[in-house]
């Protein structure tokens, strides 16, 4: 290849002449004249040399060559440049456990378990950011290796996000991150979910309508575990605080104590009607009635007490007096009745099926035995069932118990309540 390069260097030499006639700048017949270069015509002339040229450059086929690739060259990596896009890793959290069965509260302390998690950036720890479970847990940070612990309280069922919470004094690999590093280490997160697991025992046709059927399930419960299943937890004071000429006192607070202040409820500030409730277990014992509004303080007549009914509601009228702090206790100053309605707080199952979907589900037994009655369509697609622990008001005369069928819509999942799917029979 040397030898022909070589020889055809000599021949382009030999071929070109030192100078060429310059070419006249009009458009003259003799401007249009052929340039002869050794006998060859313009068109048969490489494109680099022109036609203003005033002086010819001897080129080489080898330099051609060598200018072509180095343009190439010169174009392949302006084009990958503009091309080229940085690269992102992403944020990662990775738990060890995700996943615990609930376990009943100890004093020792034995229903918290450790866990370990990573934080990365690609496949480099994140050291110094600040982790937290849920919206209320206290931040953790990462060590060097982007490892942290996080105690799981499986005494409560939850299902709780593990996020990103801070990244302001983070670094990876020593150095502190950038602003496109913070953003997707920020994203990070992972889920731990605690629940009582669930088995269905039996599905059977219902005996009323044929488009549904009765699934039969129950709460997996371990031995020593203590479950608080949907119960009456407390009875409701309500009533109305006027003054002495029957006009309703606003923002007044109305307490009710046992001696020593124990046992104790407090009402909520009354509204612009003298409206009030509170909440309370009574006990037929003798309790104190106070009524505070602003700095004054009105009670019962000294060596008088306020005995609530067991078992039930009621409403308490109160009119304060126009002179004086004492409470008169005749019955057009101080009413107090009965009235329906209690407030319950315990474990519930549901169905986390789309809103509006009718199905009934019973109070669970003392063996977290209970029963849902479903459209046989909604059931045959498996829908995943949910555990919430419900504090309600119930308004009705009679008392709910284990085995009492609940409205349609009354068992509704929060956000963090976990969904679980059911062992099969």
């Amino acid at each position: 290849m040397c030898s022909v390069w070589e020889a055809t260097r000599r021949k382009v030499r030999q071929a070109m002449p030192r100078r060429a006639e310059r070419i006249p700048r009009n458009n003259s017949d003799s401007a249009r004249r052929t340039i002869r270069h050794g006998g060859q015509d313009e068109s048969s002339c490489p494109p680099y040399l022109g036609k203003e040229t005033y002086s010819l450059k001897t080129i080489t086929k080898t330099r051609l060559i060598v200018l072509l690739a180095a343009g190439i060259t010169l174009c392949t990596a302006s084009h990958a440049d503009v091309n080229a896009q940085p690269e992102v890793h992403p944020g990662r959290m990775e738990l060890e456990q995700t996943s615990f069965t609930a376990k009943t509260w100890e004093s020792d302390g034995s229903h918290l378990t450790a866990i370990q998690g990573k934080l990365t950036y690609g496949e480099r720890p994140v050291a110094n950011a600040l982790v937290q479970a849920g919206t209320q847990g206290r931040t953790i940070p990462t060590k060097k290796d982007g490892t942290f612990e996080l105690l799981v309280d499986r005494s409560l069922i939850v299902n709780k996000l593990v996020r990103v919470v801070s990244v302001q004094d983070a670094t990876i690999a020593g150095k502190p991150i950038e602003k496109g590093e913070a953003d997707t280490i920020l994203s990070a997160s992972s889920a731990i979910t605690v629940y009582h697991p669930i088995e269905v025992t039996k599905v059977m046709p219902s005996d009323t309508d044929a488009s549904q059927v009765k699934v039969h399930a129950r709460f997996r419960i371990e031995k020593g575990d203590r479950i608080s299943f949907f119960r009456v937890d407390k009875y409701r004071i309500s009533g109305q605080v006027v003054d002495a000429d029957g006009s309703p006192v606003k923002d007044a607070i109305v307490w009710i104590d046992r001696d020593g202040g124990e046992s104790f409820a407090k009402s909520t500030p009354t509204d612009r009607n003298g409206r009030y409730e509170m909440f309370y277990w009574p006990e037929e014992e003798e309790t104190n009635l106070t009524v505070i509004v602003g700095t004054r303080r009105f009670e019962l007549p000294e060596g008088k007490v306020f005995i609530l009914p067991r078992n039930t509601s009621v409403d308490l009228r109160i009119r304060l007096p126009r002179e004086g702090s004492v409470i008169d206790d005749k019955p057009s100053e101080l009413v107090c009745t009965t009235s329906k309605g209690a407030t319950y707080t315990g474990l519930l199952a549901g169905l986390d099926v789309p809103p509006g979907t009718p199905y009934f589900v019973t109070i669970p037994d003392r063996e977290g035995r209970f029963v849902l009655t479903v459209p046989k369509d909604v059931w045959e697609k498996r829908p995943l069932f949910f555990e919430t622990l419900l504090t309600k008001f119930v308004a009705r005369d009679k008392i709910l118990k284990a085995g009492d069928e609940l409205p349609v819509g009354f068992v509704q999942p929060g956000n963090h309540d976990p969904r679980l799917l059911a062992a099969a029979p």
